[in-house]
C-alpha cells in the first residue's frame, strides 16, 4: 500500500491561515528496493533517498523558537520502500490557490514522488511550521519546481473563500540565489489576516524540500527561509 499525504485545510483562527497535513492510505504498490537508481533521458543515474533516510534529515523541534511542539498526526514518512512510478497529473490552476495555505502545498505540482518524509510543529497560538522532503525519479524534481513556480505566479492575487474568513490574498515570490540547485520563496499576506505565511521550495538534486511557516506576527514567517537552509544543507551532505 502506498502511503499518500492528504492536503487538508483547516479554518483560520483569528484570521490566520493555519493548516495541518494528515496522511491516508492510497493505491499503488511500493517497490522492494529501499534505494534505487533514477535517471532521466540522457541523465546520469542517481540514488533515491527513501522515506526513512529523508526522515533523518528533518529538523528537530529544538531548532524552532521556544513553545513549538511536534504534531504526531502530521509527522509521517513513506518508510524504507520506494513507491512505484506514476503518471504526472496536469496542474490544476483552477483549484490550486487555496491549497497554498496548507502545509502539503507541494501537491499542487501534480507530481508524485518516490518517497517522502514530513514533520510538523505547532505552538499554543496555533502557529505552524511544516517541513517536507520528497525524492523524485529522473527529471521529476525539476518539473516540480517549474510547476510550483507556475502555480505561485498564477496565484499572485486571489480571493480565498474556502474558510469562514474571506481573504484577498497576495503572494510575492522571489528566487533565492546560492541555495540548493534552485529555490523559491513566497510570502502570503492578506488584509484580513493577522501575520502571514512564508513558503519555501528548494531543489537539491532529485530531492525537493518544501516548508510552510504560518505565524500571527509581523515577520510573516520569514524565519522559515533560514530553517529551510538548514534542511538543504543536510540534504546536500547526504547526496
Amino acid at each position: 500500500m502506498k502511503l499518500r499525504r492528504a492536503l487538508v485545510t483547516v479554518a483560520a483562527t483569528a484570521a490566520l491561515p493555519f493548516a495541518l497535513t494528515a496522511c491516508s492510505g492510497g493505491s499503488g504498490s511500493p517497490s522492494k528496493d529501499t534505494s534505487a537508481p533514477s535517471a532521466g533521458a540522457g541523465a546520469p543515474e542517481t540514488r533515491l533517498l527513501n522515506g526513512t533516510r529523508l526522515k533523518s534529515l528533518l529538523l528537530p523541534v529544538g531548532v524552532l523558537p521556544k513553545g513549538y511542539k511536534a504534531d504526531p498526526e502530521a509527522t509521517r514518512d513513506s518508510g524504507g520502500s520506494l513507491a512505484a512510478p506514476s503518471a504526472k497529473k496536469p496542474v490544476d490552476l483552477a483549484s490550486a490557490c487555496p491549497k497554498l495555505e496548507a502545509s502539503a502545498w507541494i501537491q499542487t505540482s501534480g507530481v508524485e514522488g518516490a518517497a517522502f518524509a514530513q514533520g510538523d510543529f505547532v505552538n499554543a497560538s496555533q502557529e505552524e511550521f511544516n517541513q517536507e522532503l520528497d525524492s523524485y525519479r529522473g527529471s521529476d524534481a525539476q518539473t516540480v519546481m517549474k510547476r510550483l513556480e507556475q502555480v505561485l505566479k498564477h496565484c499572485a492575487h486571489f480571493k480565498d473563500t474556502s474558510g469562514d474568513t474571506k481573504a484577498s490574498v497576495t503572494i510575492k515570490t522571489t528566487t533565492v540565489p546560492k541555495m540548493g540547485d534552485q529555490t523559491l520563496k513566497a510570502e502570503l499576506i492578506a488584509p484580513e489576516w493577522e501575520g502571514g505565511t512564508t513558503l519555501v521550495a528548494s531543489r537539491v538534486g532529485n530531492v525537493v524540500v518544501t516548508t510552510f511557516y504560518s505565524v500571527q506576527s509581523g515577520d510573516k514567517g520569514a524565519a522559515g527561509l533560514d530553517l529551510t537552509k538548514k534542511i538543504v544543507a543536510g540534504v546536500q551532505q547526504a547526496k
